[in-house]
């Protein structure tokens, strides 16, 4: 009777797939607190350019992010 052959690829492989199961369902369960940090991420990067803009024409910075709220 042959005796099965476990290479050490494959055994790595079946390794990294669990591990990418494991972080993938963190991932899911965590999205309630990362996707607000993802979100403000993004909008940090895209309204950058827009920040760099106006205090490059010397409109002060303390303006550009006043709360206008009572």
């Amino acid at each position: 009777m042959a005796k099965p052959i476990i290479t050490l690829n494959g055994l790595k492989i079946v390794i990294m797939l669990g591990m990418l199961v494991i972080i993938l369902t963190g991932i899911r369960f965590a999205a309630d607190i990362i996707v607000p940090f993802v979100l403000a991420i993004f909008l940090a990067v895209v309204i950058n350019p827009l920040v760099q803009l106006m205090v490059r024409c010397r409109v002060p910075r303390c303006w550009l992010f006043r709360s206008w709220s009572a």
